[in-house]
């Protein structure tokens, strides 16, 4: 993710700003239609509450992430999600059925999916009705059997309402479903995926996705992945996007509205993939100086970083974001952002998160440094490549005496409140250069490319990288790590080996 107000990090002067504190999480804004009290529970028909319902106060579950302690859910694995959704931008009114391909990592008398701000309707698994209740954040769902270790299993829930935006206490806006005049889309980092579609919401639980997003049939809807269908009926289209490589849910998204699917054939011959945009109705490429280049970004940091992990690209450019984010193939850009003079900044950064951040999934929100700082340098690389090494050292070397007195942790353990604060970006992405510093570029480069090829479609730690690092290298860089991810004062630069 970049912010507006820090979008211009590559330029030096003020250190970019925080991106505040949000002193508590806020409760979502729900819509009157939106998910009953906590205490109502759904029965099964048929069903014993009494020997297989909820026999005390059902609880909200986590995966155990220290900085979002019941997002996530233990016990079992999703493989893939269906999400059949009718949208009415009338009424702001969706609808949908949401199947979840699952397999259990333990018994299970009880799955928690995470899950708010919407009224389910009903609740099945493997084909017949089960009990549940919202509770938190969570939906608790009694299936009639219990689920046995190793057993795969289908989960569909049916809900509904008016999505609307949330809070969350690491970013001080509103994330999740935004509608700005004509146009729905989706915000969902860190923790505003489960306000839309129930979902096991942590980076640690990758899947597959499905969207057959129905909507009139004057207006476009496009998802994370490749469009395969679009079937028309009296008055709708339905629009059929398939995510063929594991993705985390906070990066799935939509975007609705009077837009055109601009695909281009340069860029994408450029690319070695296809590129598409998600744009304005009425607007090209050329409308927005920079985008062309998009291709070209994506083949420089196949140079650096290994092969571009999926199977395309692009960016949805939209009013009223205020910032730009990674969803995985298709990334989101506010429209300012996109007119501004710092736009190739962001493109770069945002393209370089499809290999970290994407591909190569955070473990532990603890952890995002290892996707803001290593988007960051990918802006420090373009630098390099458009005006050469000079240019870059002078531009690092300014940056780094600005964070000097800034007062901000290490980037290894931001604030929870303040997640995406500068440190993480700017002193992580210097973290790696004295990596790069210390062990030379051969060496840096190879450690780019081990790390992205053999943690893709995975979730990894920062102690994976270190021990990566290590490997090729062949050096302890324990003090060297520890001094720049975890000390709140910004060390000297090593000297440059070779």
């Amino acid at each position: 993710m970049v912010l507006l107000t820090a979008a211009c990090s590559g330029t030096t002067g003020n250190p970019p700003t925080t991106t505040g504190a949000v002193a508590a999480p806020q409760p979502a804004t729900v819509a009157p239609t939106t998910s009953p009290p906590t205490t109502q529970t759904q029965t099964a028909a048929g069903s014993s509450q009494e020997s297989r319902g909820f026999t005390g106060p059902p609880t909200a579950l986590g995966i155990g992430d220290d900085y979002f302690p019941t997002l996530g859910n233990p016990g079992y694995d999703v493989d893939h999600y269906v999400l059949e959704l009718v949208f009415d931008p009338e009424t702001t009114t969706l609808n949908g059925i949401a199947t979840i391909e699952a397999a259990a990592t333990t018994d299970l008398d009880t799955v928690n999916l995470d899950f708010a701000a919407l009224t389910v309707r009903s609740v099945v698994v493997d084909g017949t009705a089960a009990d549940f209740r919202q509770v938190e954040e969570d939906l608790a769902i009694i299936p009639q059997r219990r689920i046995s270790a190793g057993e795969a299993f289908v989960i569909e829930v049916e809900y509904g309402g008016n999505p609307s935006q949330a809070r969350s206490a690491a970013v001080p806006f509103g994330i999740g479903w935004k509608t700005v005049g004509d146009a729905n889309y989706i915000v969902a980092e860190p923790d505003a995926a489960h306000t839309w579609f129930p979902a096991n919401d942590h980076p640690l639980d990758k899947a597959t996705y499905t969207f057959r997003i129905t909507v009139p049939e004057d207006v476009v809807a496009a998802a994370n992945g490749n469009l395969v269908d679009q079937i028309t009926d009296v008055g709708t289209t339905t629009w059929v996007w398939e995510v063929t490589s594991p993705m985390a849910s906070y990066l799935a998204t939509m975007v609705i509205g009077d837009f055109d699917i601009v695909a281009d054939p340069i860029a994408s011959a450029a690319a070695g993939v296809p590129i598409r945009h998600v744009l304005p109705a009425g607007t090209t490429v050329a409308d927005w100086p920079g985008l062309e280049r998009q291709g070209e970004m994506i083949a420089f940091l196949a140079e650096s970083f290994g092969p571009y992990p999926f199977d395309t690209y692009g960016i949805a450019i939209v009013d009223g974001f205020g910032a730009a984010l990674e969803n995985q193939t298709l990334s989101l850009f506010d429209s300012n952002l996109s007119a501004s003079a710092f736009f190739e900044d962001v493109l770069i950064h945002e393209v370089a998160h499809q290999w970290f951040g994407d591909s190569v999934s955070l473990g532990g929100w603890a952890d995002i440094w290892l996707n803001e700082g290593f988007a960051s340098y990918a802006e420090w690389l373009w630098i390099e490549r458009e005006a050469g090494r000079d240019v870059l050292e002078r531009e690092i070397a300014a940056e780094r005496d600005l964070f000097e007195g800034a007062g901000f942790n290490g980037p290894g353990e931001p604030p929870s409140f303040d997640l995406f604060n500068g440190s993480v970006y700017r002193v992580g992405a210097m973290t790696l250069h004295a990596l790069r510093l210390t062990v030379g570029d051969a060496a840096f480069f190879e450690i780019l490319r081990a790390y992205s090829s053999k943690f893709a479609d995975k979730s990894v730690t920062t102690a994976d990288f270190i021990a990566v690092a290590e490997s090729i290298s062949g050096r302890d860089l324990t003090d060297l790590f520890e001094s720049w991810l975890y000390e709140n004062k910004v060390p000297e630069f090593p000297a440059a080996t070779g």
